[in-house]
């Protein structure tokens, strides 16, 4: 196993473990979060802390918005050193997308059933998605 694949499994198996506590507590403990930023010294390349530039625009959107948890912003300011400038924008873009897609499903199963679709999702299992398609398709 080379050394870029070991750190993509540590990653992923890191990001399982987030994205299971997300979903069960909507809490991203600080510690995954850094441990996910520790797994950039398996495979370090100065070039990814530009990873960092992608995250503050991130964070820029969830402080302006209000709409993203801090531990999601965490998660992903770990991810990018992780990532870098580009792997980080994909990342972001296929999570985002895949959110949007669940939620306009979840919405209308909901308004069939008559109810009302909550505000939010757990974005950590996104996050994680957006993870791997980005090491599929970058």
């Amino acid at each position: 196993m080379s050394v870029g694949a070991f750190q993509t499994f540590l990653v992923l198996l890191l990001l399982t473990a987030a994205s299971a506590e997300d979903i069960r507590t909507r809490e991203i403990p600080d510690k995954l979060s850094a441990m996910v930023a520790v797994t950039m010294l398996v495979n370090f390349k100065a070039d990814n802390l530009w990873g960092l530039a992608a995250a503050a625009v991130f964070f820029g959107v969830a402080l302006a918005t209000g709409g993203i948890g801090g531990g999601d912003v965490k998660l992903v300011i770990a991810l990018s050193v992780v990532c870098g400038l580009w792997g980080t924008v994909f990342l972001l873009f296929f999570a985002q997308l895949s959110m949007l897609g669940t939620y306009a499903v979840y919405a209308a199963v909901m308004k069939m059933r008559g109810k009302a679709a909550g505000k939010s999702l757990p974005f950590a299992p996104f996050i994680t998605f957006g993870y791997l398609l980005m090491k599929i398709i970058y």
